[in-house]
């Protein structure tokens, strides 16, 4: 008798994601029960040495960028295509450094990487993980240029990045980021069920001033996840900075909406416009 059972709710699970069965019947498979979202933080202070980024040397002053800064990286990239790792994230970053041509070994002082990896999984009313998926948020940051006895090279970059001329005395000491990452992990997509995530970077900003930049970047991943049923999707966006900080934006917005007091409705008859 227990291995009948055994055997019957083998079957069951088979069936219920099996492309011969009908959708129909078995809508508990293709419900969501619950969803949950774990991170594991990964915080790097180490001296660290990461490589430069492709085009760095060539890039030329960018006076679209706030505070001079430019992003010698990607704009957009995908992470999770159909259920499935996209292709030539490998090669995929952001960055967030000086909007003009100057010397990549000039640049010292960075730390990491940070690294953040979110999971996320969606199980549904027959006790299936149908969605398990793990993607890592990584960056590189604190870089700083070093001049030496290159006076000439600070005025050069207060003269394109401030418009300023140079003090005596005065020193630059920008903070910048470079290798900004958001990878896939691992990706467990149960048969019927489908979801994508891609990358948008917001142009780089400076939090800090125009002599001692910071640089910092907001990333929005925008993802969809879908059944034969329904079709959801979101954003969710993060922001890094040249100092190393880390802010998960959708974590401060469930914060601020938990406090709002509840919309009272109105007892004014409603209207149709039929």
């Amino acid at each position: 008798m227990k291995h009948f059972k055994t055997i019957l709710a083998l079957a069951t699970i088979v069936s219920a994601v099996s492309p011969f069965v009908s959708a129909e019947d078995n809508k508990d498979y293709f419900t969501v029960a619950s969803q949950a979202v774990t991170l594991t933080e990964t915080t790097q202070g180490k001296d660290a040495s990461p490589q430069e980024p492709a085009g760095f040397s060539s890039r030329t002053a960018d006076k679209g960028a706030e505070g001079g800064l430019a992003n010698a990286g990607l704009a957009a990239w995908g992470v999770i295509t159909s259920g499935a790792p996209s292709a030539g994230y490998a090669s995929a970053y952001a960055s967030a450094i000086p909007g003009f041509s100057f010397n990549w070994g000039n640049i010292t002082g960075w730390k990491g990487p940070k690294e953040m990896v979110y999971r996320y999984t969606v199980t549904n009313l027959m006790g299936v993980d149908v969605i398990d998926v793990k993607y890592k948020i990584s960056f590189f940051y604190g870089g700083t240029e070093d001049y030496g006895a290159k006076g000439a090279r600070l005025d050069n970059y207060v003269a394109q990045a401030t418009g300023q001329t140079v003090q005596k005395d005065d020193k630059i000491h920008g903070r910048y980021i470079t290798n900004f990452t958001v990878q896939p992990v691992s990706v467990n997509v149960k048969w019927g069920w489908h979801y994508d995530l891609t990358v948008r970077m917001a142009d780089p900003m400076n939090i800090g001033t125009k002599l001692a930049p910071v640089a910092a970047l907001q990333a929005s991943l925008n993802w969809t996840q879908s059944t034969p049923f329904s079709t959801n999707g979101g954003t969710l966006t993060y922001n890094v900075d040249g100092l190393g900080n880390f802010k998960d934006l959708n974590q401060d917005e469930k914060d601020l909406t938990s406090r709002i007091t509840p919309v009272q409705v109105s007892e004014t008859p409603s209207i149709s416009w039929n």
